[in-house]
């Protein structure tokens, strides 16, 4: 079991990445234009603010740290995160939650921002797909 967050905690962050993701999605599909959701490094604009509150980073520069991290559980073959998303081309919210908190805690993140923090990552990673991110990112 998860010490970082509750089960309750992570119903409610599992509940807002489905919710951004959907916005993106819907934002996307209604024919706005791509640049109207996302920053010019094609990250979504929500999410790419939320990180450069938080860290004080531009998101590019704090999501290549984040992701060497996060490296073996997301990027390398074996990994929880990586073998699901080669299976099932989809992430469980509740491993994405606990692998990225993880990850985040060790990186000295915590409270609020951690969750902030926490769903942004997982809406960017399931965005742009994980073979993505690690190929931009995790160089």
């Amino acid at each position: 079991m998860n010490n970082i967050f509750t089960v309750e905690e992570i119903n409610n962050l599992s509940a807002t990445i489905d919710n951004q993701l959907r916005e993106l999605r819907g934002e996307l599909d209604s024919g706005q234009k791509r640049g109207a959701t996302e920053t010019p490094d094609s990250l979504p604009v929500k999410q790419s603010q939320a990180i450069a509150e938080i860290t004080q980073e531009k998101p590019p520069s704090f999501l290549k740290k984040f992701a060497r991290a996060a490296k073996c559980d997301l990027c390398d073959d074996g990994g929880i995160l990586h073998t699901q998303w080669k299976k099932w081309a989809d992430l469980n919210n509740q491993e994405v939650i606990e692998k990225f908190g993880a990850v985040l805690v060790t990186l000295g993140f915590s409270g609020g921002a951690l969750e902030i923090l926490v769903v942004a990552l997982a809406v960017i990673v399931i965005h742009i797909g994980v073979k993505a991110f690690c190929e931009e990112y995790a160089q």
